[in-house]
């Protein structure tokens, strides 16, 4: 192995488009809201609606439960399970 393949072993670049399945947990940022209220976090370029989440949940950080994920999209719903921080700003 050269010191080339050395220096980026394990190296791999992220997309910007993440894909999960139904059951996965996540801890997100809440960074808005859309429909009359639900709670949204932003993904790279994927979104995740956040059922049951507080009135107040944007900008804060929450565990979710991905309920549904349409990968071709990259859209899905989740569900609601604590909060864990607030944001930094």
């Amino acid at each position: 192995m050269s010191r080339f393949d050395k220096f980026f072993a394990g190296f791999s670049f992220r997309g910007s488009t993440p894909d999960y399945e139904p059951g996965d947990t996540l801890e997100v940022m809440v960074t808005g809201a859309e429909d009359g209220g639900t709670a949204v976090a932003r993904i790279g370029d994927s979104t995740l609606r956040i059922e049951g989440a507080p009135a107040d949940a944007v900008n804060t950080r929450v565990l979710v439960d991905v309920d549904s994920w349409d990968e071709s999209a990259h859209r899905g719903v989740g569900t609601y399970r604590k909060t864990v921080g607030e944001s930094a700003f």
